[in-house]
């Protein structure tokens, strides 16, 4: 086939030569359309002689288009001529132009990163493969980002069968790269550093409206030990000092004389870290920096500890409860009358006494009587 088509082509020129010569000699514009019949000749012979070179792959491009991100292209392949549609690549505009991504090229689009991929069937997918966040870096799927200083977070994850980003608000409070729950403190550096009376303020989160979360300071830290605001604390040399807040978010210690720290209870005056029984309430008591605090109970020679439950007489059981005794019976106690004026106090219940054998099943709460 190549000899014949180079005798073509030697034939061919020599044709062409000839028509020349004869175009000068004789008349140039009755053989002009001559000359452009021959020169066409030409290009069809160069054509078919270009086929026959890369007949080991021939093929006839017929058409493109693009389909659901893919071009395709339709072709003539093989000795008979069989039709056939080859995908060239992906199109992340869905529309049919020289411009498109081949097997295993990427591109950015709408925040994603989408990837052109083949596998190995011959189908391409063209899908995203990740997200791009804010800054314009990339998020593989299972990864998130923090947004506007912690509150809002970025997740970039597969939902339903689709890669998509999720955007929600943190269930928090955000400080150095944490999270705080609601109620949870944490220590942060002091605003104004030029005072040196505490190492730093002592915050903890709030949602005042149940719709989003705030931080507050609450105290002063010093060294490891924290104080909120308006109470008293005892530093490493013995001195007593309170915690206060001078404006907005700044707080300070201030000192203070121990006399303040004396707790009132029943018009007398008990001195800081006093202990006393009160026999009325049937309890041991403690003042501890201002506060009255319960540290156990007492039931004639017994003591109890805070939450501790024993059977006691007349079928009750007896809780003792960090702030009021609490008595649970499941008969109605005749002694017991409803009161209409506030502030009137029943007092213990006489005779009380702890019952040593433990009763075949525990009392029901039917009913509550705390004093």
């Amino acid at each position: 086939m190549l000899v014949r088509n180079e005798i073509w082509h030697k034939n061919l020129y020599g044709f062409l030569y000839i028509i020349l010569w004869f175009f000068e000699k004789e008349n140039r514009m009755k053989h002009f359309g001559a000359a452009i019949l021959a020169i066409v000749c030409l290009q069809l012979v160069e054509s078919a002689a270009v086929f026959d070179r890369n007949y080991t792959k021939p093929y006839v491009l017929k058409k493109t288009w693009v389909q659901n991100f893919i071009k395709f292209q339709y072709i003539f392949e093989g000795n008979q001529q069989k039709p056939k549609i080859v995908p060239l690549g992906c199109s992340p505009t869905n529309v049919d132009s020289d411009n498109y991504l081949k097997p295993g090229e990427t591109s950015i689009e709408h925040d994603f990163l989408f990837s052109c991929e083949e596998g190995e069937d011959g189908v391409l997918n063209y899908e995203a493969t990740a997200c791009i966040d804010a800054h314009g870096e990339v998020m593989h799927p299972g990864e998130t980002r923090r947004l506007s200083n912690g509150t809002v977070v970025l997740h970039c994850n597969i939902y339903g069968g689709a890669l998509k980003k999720v955007v929600e608000r943190a269930a928090g409070c955000y400080f150095n790269e944490t999270i705080y729950s609601e109620d949870e403190k944490w220590v942060e550096p002091q605003v104004n550093p030029a005072d040196s009376s505490i190492d730093g303020r002592l915050m903890q989160c709030f949602r005042p409206h149940y719709s989003y979360y705030e931080s507050h300071v609450v105290g002063c830290v010093i060294g490891k030990l924290g104080v909120l605001i308006g109470e008293f604390g005892q530093l490493l040399d013995g001195s007593y000092v309170k915690c206060v807040e001078a404006e907005l978010g700044h707080v300070s210690l201030k000192t203070v004389n121990v006399d303040e720290l004396q707790c009132k209870m029943d018009e007398q005056t008990f001195a800081h870290a006093s202990q006393w029984t009160d026999d009325k309430k049937g309890a041991n008591m403690k003042c501890n920096y201002g506060h009255i605090v319960k540290e156990s109970c007492v039931i004639g020679n017994e003591t109890l500890s805070i939450g501790q439950e024993v059977p006691v007489s007349r079928g009750c059981i007896f809780l003792c409860h960090p702030q009021t005794n609490v008595y649970i019976c499941d008969d109605y106690l005749q002694e017991f009358q409803i009161i209409e004026t506030e502030g009137q106090d029943l007092g213990p219940i006489e005779g009380n006494q702890i019952i040593v054998e433990e009763p075949e099943k525990k009392k029901s709460l039917k009913s509550v009587f705390k004093f």
